[in-house]
């Protein structure tokens, strides 16, 4: 009876009962454009200025570690992170942004050890390379094992 429309039942509700709370199965917080200042770069005239660095940050947790309440105090705090980007940018100079990139991580995973995993990466808009490039990105992933 292909025909008889009125007698069909939408597949979303032929199986509808009460409502279920679904387990969180992951977390992830993704911060992008935290703005650093830092002193990187090869030779010695590019690391003299500091230069403007665009952080990213991705924390990827267990859904086990999801915020329960709406409280700061459950979940991983935004500006924590952006502080720890800032206060490592300050620490040091850098001759590679590899160098920051993985000690920013190692630094966020040390702090969230519950971290399954953790991404960064840092853009440098000023790269002295011919012929003219606009940015340099470097990326890194941490997993459980953060040292």
């Amino acid at each position: 009876m292909l025909d008889d429309v009125s007698s069909s039942t939408p597949i979303a509700t032929s199986f509808a009962t009460a409502p279920v709370a679904r387990p969180v199965l992951s977390y992830a917080l993704r911060l992008r454009g935290i703005r650093v200042q830092s002193h990187v770069g090869v030779s010695d005239s590019e690391r003299a200025q500091p230069q403007e660095l665009r952080v990213m940050v991705d924390l990827e947790l267990a859904g086990a570690h999801y915020p329960s309440a709406d409280e700061l105090e459950q979940a991983a705090d935004y500006a924590e992170i952006v502080r720890t980007s800032a206060e490592l940018a300050r620490e040091s100079s850098y001759r590679l942004l590899e160098t920051f990139a993985l000690r920013l991580a190692r630094r966020l995973g040390n702090r969230w050890p519950a971290a399954e995993r953790v991404r960064v990466a840092v853009t440098k808009a000023k790269v002295p390379v011919l012929p003219p490039t606009d940015q340099a990105t470097v990326e890194v992933r941490l997993g459980k094992s953060f040292t």
